[in-house]
């Protein structure tokens, strides 16, 4: 009979292999592939097929692992998706927001500097998107941001990746290989320093917190901040 450690490792295990599978899949095999078909199906269709998959697959390389190796265990406690504590919230709330800004200084200095030495830049895809798409298509985008994105992502990145870097390294050189794996998966230079930081940020979260859902809703917030400003200055010019 197996124990809850080996269960828990085992878990760890598969999670991990699952999780770098799915961005192995959708970060450098499937992109190309739809990349085919873009002109061909309309722009609403295209958003849905390179983004549902992608945080359905890293969604399910925790759920499955943790309902196969753990079963009879809530899916809330295996996974750490307890709510935070109440003393947890200004660290999750105002401190994200003070992330935010900092890290939209790190862009604004990679940006200079990349276009100081004859770097082209491009945009991430999302913000072409909601700067120039239809309604439809930022009606689509915003909820899979602010709501999909942060939970995919936070449990491909936090709960499968940094837990399993965590047990071999240590908690520190697994936030630090973990930020670098989150930057690189978001295919943009011009956002990889504060991606980077924003990870290691993320994944402080988890640590002080102990819940996965501290790191989820300071994802969202995250988002949801860049999107607003983003109207915001469609707005004022």
């Amino acid at each position: 009979m197996t124990g809850p450690g080996n269960d828990s490792s085992q878990r760890l295990d598969l999670s991990f292999t699952l999780a770098v599978g799915s961005l192995i899949l959708f970060t450098g095999i499937f992109p190309s592939f739809l990349s085919r078909i873009y002109a061909s199906v309309p722009q609403w269709f295209f958003l849905l097929l390179i983004t549902l998959p992608a945080q359905s697959a890293n969604i399910a390389s925790c759920v499955i692992p943790a309902r196969y190796c753990c079963r009879g265990m809530p899916l809330r406690e295996v996974l750490d998706l307890k709510f935070p504590e109440d003393c947890d919230y200004p660290l999750i709330i105002p401190g994200t927001m003070a992330v935010y800004f900092i890290l939209a200084l790190v862009t604004g200095i990679a940006v200079f500097t990349l276009r100081k030495i004859g770097i082209q830049l491009q945009e991430q895809a999302a913000v072409e998107i909601l700067r120039n798409g239809s309604p439809l298509l930022a009606g689509i985008l915003i909820p899979v941001t602010v709501i999909l994105a942060p939970i995919g992502e936070e449990l491909c990145f936090r709960q499968a990746i940094y837990k399993k870097m965590e047990a071999h390294f240590g908690s520190f050189q697994a936030a630090l290989l973990t930020a670098l794996i989150f930057a690189a998966a978001h295919l943009n230079l011009q956002v990889f320093p504060a991606l980077f930081l924003l990870s290691l940020w993320l994944s402080a979260l988890y640590r002080k917190t102990g819940t996965l859902t501290a790191s989820m809703m300071a994802h969202s917030l995250f988002n949801a901040m860049s999107v607003l400003l983003i109207y915001l200055s469609m707005a004022i010019k």
